[in-house]
């Protein structure tokens, strides 16, 4: 016969839902939509979105969803836009919503923090049932701090993915010290590190423990949050030396992996939780040259 699963409640569980958004107009509707769903699984939700320089619709698309909303928190970090490069804006947004968090008493006392993109990849109807499945896993062991979304097709986030086996380190810059030594094209370099490391994960599969991953959604138990060293992080300095030539440069890194080390240096375990389902991506695509916008 078939088992009943008993689903833990996790109505008296409180979330707040954050993200970052700069010209979000075509996707925001529907992200701020499956949000609401997400949020309605929970006993109590708030929500804290940072937003900058948007010349679309996008700030007048969140004052029209937080009429209502108790819980609702804009920042408005209008003149980012005057750093150039896109993981350093991301730093100065995400840390936004970080730091006003740790600095709200009433906020700071929250169990979860969900951080959600606010773009295509969000606009897929969540199961909910996995949602509370994945808040169940989450309370299972008092170190299992974080989870992370799943998508059918290629796992699309190799950026801020680090494992020792499918992704041990930073998958573009394995394009560019690849390029850099050995003095071959874009495609070359890409054909020979990150292509090789693309994969999938079914749905069906058991969590996989990670150092950090993110997939456009993640949920964390908010009192490692508050605890971490570590803020995110937009770029690293990096030296280059071959035969003919030593060479220091700045380069962009996923801003979530050192917040999400800050989380493992404190002994929480951080899973991709495969039922977590948040998009599909048959037709995904990599430039091969995308290392360059990273180089600055």
């Amino acid at each position: 016969g078939i088992v009943g699963i008993v689903i833990m409640s996790v109505t008296d569980r409180r979330a707040i839902f954050v993200g970052c958004a700069k010209n979000c107009q075509k996707h925001l509707q529907s992200v701020l939509g499956n949000i609401e769903r997400i949020a309605s699984v929970f006993g109590e939700a708030a929500f804290v979105f940072v937003e900058n320089d948007s010349v679309d619709s996008t700030k007048a698309i969140f004052n029209n969803w937080s009429e209502g909303k108790k819980n609702f928190h804009l920042l408005n970090l209008d003149g980012l836009d005057a750093i150039q490069q896109r993981g350093l804006r991301l730093e100065v947004a995400r840390n936004a919503y970080f730091e006003y968090i740790r600095s709200n008493a009433r906020l700071a006392d929250f169990d979860y923090l969900v951080v959600l993109d606010l773009d295509e990849i969000n606009t897929m109807a969540v199961n909910l049932t996995h949602i509370e499945n994945a808040v169940r896993f989450l309370e299972q062991m008092p170190d299992y701090a974080g989870v992370f979304a799943n998508q059918i097709g290629i796992y699309y986030d190799m950026w801020t993915l680090r494992h020792p086996v499918l992704c041990p380190h930073d998958i573009w810059e394995e394009v560019f010290d690849y390029s850099f030594k050995n003095d071959v094209s874009d495609e070359v370099a890409y054909n020979e590190t990150f292509k090789r490391r693309l994969f999938s994960l079914s749905p069906d599969a058991s969590p996989v423990e990670v150092d950090s991953a993110f997939g456009g959604f993640g949920i964390y138990k908010l009192h490692y949050v508050l605890k971490i060293k570590n803020p995110y992080l937009g770029s690293k300095v990096k030296v280059l030396q071959n035969s003919t030539q030593l060479k220091i440069v700045r380069w962009q890194v996923c801003e979530h992996v050192h917040f999400n080390l800050g989380i493992r240096n404190l002994g929480g375990r951080l899973f991709i939780f495969p039922r977590l389902v948040n998009a599909s991506t048959e037709r995904s695509y990599f430039p091969p040259s995308a290392w360059r916008d990273y180089l600055f």
